[in-house]
């Protein structure tokens, strides 16, 4: 599937393996972790290959993509056999871990394509990456999850009289003093790689 080999194949420019030396991530890196906004999922996404954690990596695709990814038979599973692969042949493809986001352009409310470069000592290389925002909820009783789902924010989360309401659907046999936690969120995930980022 070319936009799964994509992912792994950004930094494909026949760079020298000297050059692509990717340092592990920091502590700031994992505590940064997270998924509010487009950079922020890019950067999560760059941890994932720096630390060399696929499954981290799987977690900043979007639904869609993996949707898309799977009518060709390919999952989580798959994705990090793929990848185990291709950087046992070609360790320097981690290159795009060391990438620096030039510019993020809205596309939609939604969607946005975020520009990003490699600086190497050879030349200057760029690629482009399409987020979209995703709205889900989780329910949690406990240390488990027991519900969730994608949601239309506009109709999970409503204000009446100066109140936020959140409306998800409850599971059947439980009841609200059952629960421990209720997440509601707008994520941003990949959705895929543009092949001619300059233009949006």
């Amino acid at each position: 599937m070319r936009g799964l080999a994509y992912v792994l194949l950004l930094a494909l420019w026949g760079l020298f393996l000297t050059s692509c030396w990717v340092a592990q991530p920091k502590p700031e890196d994992w505590l940064s972790v997270g998924f509010r906004s487009p950079e922020q999922t890019f950067r999560t996404f760059q941890t994932g290959l720096r630390a060399g954690l696929p499954d981290l990596e799987y977690r900043c695709l979007g639904a869609d993509f993996k949707r898309r990814a799977a009518e060709e038979g390919f999952s989580q599973l798959g994705y990090r056999e793929f990848r185990r692969e291709l950087f046992l042949s070609q360790p320097w493809l981690k290159l795009a871990a060391r990438a620096e986001i030039k510019e993020v352009v809205a596309l939609s409310d939604d969607r946005v394509r975020l520009l990003a470069e490699v600086d190497t000592w050879l030349r200057d290389e760029s690629f482009a990456v399409d987020l979209v925002r995703e709205d889900y909820y989780e329910l949690w009783v406990g240390e488990k999850r027991v519900a969730d789902g994608n949601a239309i924010w506009e109709e999970m989360v409503s204000a009446r009289d100066d109140e936020l309401q959140v409306r998800v659907p409850l599971s059947a046999g439980l009841g609200p003093g059952d629960l421990g936690e209720l997440r509601a969120g707008r994520e941003w995930k990949i959705d895929g790689f543009p092949i001619t980022p300059a233009d949006p």
